[in-house]
């Protein structure tokens, strides 16, 4: 049964090369876990919908109540201004994330069998999937680590282009 990885000069067997092994059980792992999170995050916010918005902010108020003493108090208001976001439209965020991943794992699976479209899906899933929860959420939540994560993924991949037809 042949990969889908074409012979080359560096690839004189057609076998599939170790840096997108490496990569992809990389990829399926974290793809697996952030299935199962933004699954269990989508039923969540379905779930946090049957309850009125006051009670919700109630409960998490109450439950935050318990971390003052370890966060500064602009991390608490940003609880706050979170929380009306997440009631309002948490299901929609959990839906895009979840749709993110989803296109992540198709481009995972299409470098996996030597595809360069595969690379293509990846690529605008990752970097895409970085400004599509700004959709729902302020652009001052935008993070550091997971955006140049994404990139550093795709730079990864995209170094072995090469090798996918």
């Amino acid at each position: 049964m042949t990969t889908g990885f074409p012979s080359s000069d560096e690839n004189v067997n057609g076998k599939r090369p170790d840096m997108i092994t490496g990569l992809g059980v990389l990829s399926f792992v974290n793809i697996g876990l952030f299935l199962i999170v933004y699954l269990l995050g989508l039923f969540a916010m379905m779930g946090m919908r049957s309850m009125p918005e006051e009670q919700f902010i109630s409960t998490v108020q109450d439950s935050m109540a318990r971390f003052n003493d370890m966060f500064p108090e602009e991390t608490m208001s940003q609880v706050d201004e979170v929380m009306h976001i997440i009631y309002s439209s948490g299901v929609l965020l959990m839906g895009l994330y979840l749709l993110r991943t989803i296109v992540r794992l198709v481009g995972v699976v299409g470098m996996w069998r030597g595809r360069k479209q595969g690379f293509a899906t990846y690529a605008i899933a990752q970097v895409g999937g970085i400004f599509l929860p700004h959709l729902v959420l302020p652009l001052k939540y935008m993070g550091l680590f997971g955006p140049l994560l994404a990139l550093a993924m795709v730079v990864l991949y995209g170094t072995q282009r090469k090798h996918l037809h």
